[in-house]
């Protein structure tokens, strides 16, 4: 099928950028939030594609609602920096890709609920590029504090399409740190009710179990 032949390419694409010379537990390790990068491009064959395989994410229905403004022009990335508190090391990265989706489209199939599985599907969406960018060696953080209504105006965003992040994307330079700081699987899992750890004290630490599974 049409379908079929169109997976296939982009199966046969992906190994041509060897995106698997990274195991999933790798990428997530040294995926992070960068904030110094190179004086270098990134190649667009290299930015279509992560976008492009970001999209196999799930999405409510396959409603697949988000949009994606590519920034290069520099004089816009530094308004977007302005606008996101003056955080200026954003003017380091080559590309801003600001992540959009449109909530009305979902709430005419899921009413209330569209505006939620809208942002829960968007989110996805941005996950799936920041961790496949990091599998093609770039650098990416992930951008949440912005004025909405000057980003809005400098990218011409239409008033009823709602704004989420932006993700700034380049080659990072600065060394990376694999060994992450995270919570004790203690502090937040629960079993069968929201609170309970009683009946199963002694599973924790939980992570003296993760290497057995």
């Amino acid at each position: 099928s049409t379908n079929s032949k169109y997976l296939i390419a982009r199966f046969k694409y992906l190994l041509t950028f060897k995106v698997f010379e990274m195991d999933l537990f790798e990428i997530l390790q040294k995926r992070h939030s960068c904030r110094t990068y190179l004086n270098k491009e990134v190649d667009d064959k290299i930015l279509f594609k992560i976008i492009d395989y970001a999209s196999l994410g799930p999405s409510a229905g396959n409603l697949q609602p988000w949009h994606v403004i590519v920034v290069k022009n520099k004089e816009k990335i530094n308004s977007l920096s302005i606008a996101s508190l003056n955080q200026t090391f954003m003017n380091q990265a080559p590309v801003h890709l600001v992540i959009c989706g449109n909530e009305e489209y979902v709430k005419k199939f899921y009413k209330l609920k569209g505006e939620f599985y809208c942002k829960q599907d968007c989110a996805a969406f941005i996950e799936n590029i920041l961790l496949f960018a990091t599998n093609l060696g770039l650098g990416a953080c992930w951008v949440g504090a912005f004025d909405d209504n000057m980003v809005k105006r400098e990218l011409e965003i239409p008033e009823n399409i709602d704004l989420y992040a932006i993700i700034i994307l380049g080659y990072c330079g600065e060394k990376i740190i694999n060994i992450k700081k995270r919570y004790d699987l203690s502090t937040f899992t629960f079993f069968d009710k929201y609170g309970n750890k009683e009946l199963n004290k002694s599973l924790f630490p939980l992570e003296k179990h993760v290497p057995n599974i």
